[in-house]
């Protein structure tokens, strides 16, 4: 069974995360927030894999990479990140990772690559191709992203309404939107996927 650390610093992601992966079958050995933590538990755990995300307090996920894989080179990484563009992809070959999957991407995305790294079906350096559903790194209006705010605190309609000075109808119509947009079917995946997004960031108040 391949054992993996995962990174990520919205609890929230990382649960889905780890829940995805454990359920097919591989052993979280460990989680981080920061790349602070990535980097000392990568040495402490020996995983033979970690995924890791790019955007990170303290020290970014490029940077842990590149400390990880200067520790130990067996250890893979496969990064996420919310962005596509080539300086990114850069960074991340000089840092070490194996491979990169962009948070739009499907699980079923991430499973590939992961496959395909551990394999070694494709050369080191393997990037995701996956396109950005939403089409752009904010597929949201401004209204709708204070309405997801607004859910990922865990309040109904009512209290979105009157906090925005809108209807529970209207409130409901932007919710739809964001589904849409998003590429979900619910309140908790939609703040779920803006997390992974980036689009907001985690709440006090949960769901």
């Amino acid at each position: 069974m391949t054992q993996l650390l995962l990174v990520e610093d919205h609890v929230l992601v990382r649960q889905s995360i780890r829940a995805f992966l454990e359920g097919e079958g591989f052993d979280v050995i460990g989680e981080a927030g920061t790349g602070g933590e990535a980097v000392s538990l990568a040495a402490d755990l020996h995983p033979e894999l970690v995924i890791m995300d790019v955007h990170l307090p303290e020290m970014s996920g490029i940077e842990a990479t590149r400390r990880i894989r200067q520790h130990d080179p067996s250890i893979h990484v496969i990064a996420l990140t919310a962005y596509n563009e080539k300086i990114y992809q850069r960074a991340l070959t000089e840092a070490g990772a194996d491979a990169f999957v962009l948070k739009t991407a499907e699980f079923s995305e991430l499973l590939t690559v992961i496959n395909r790294v551990l394999a070694m079906r494709k050369p080191p350096r393997y990037f995701s191709d996956a396109p950005d559903r939403a089409g752009a790194t904010n597929p949201l209006t401004e209204r709708e992203l204070e309405v997801v705010e607004c859910a990922a605190r865990g309040w109904t309609n009512k209290q979105i309404g009157t906090n925005l000075g809108i209807s529970d109808r209207t409130v409901q119509v932007h919710l739809q939107a964001i589904y849409t947009k998003l590429n979900v079917t619910s309140r908790s995946e939609a703040v779920r996927r803006a997390l992974v997004l980036g689009l907001i960031t985690q709440s006090d108040g949960g769901l």
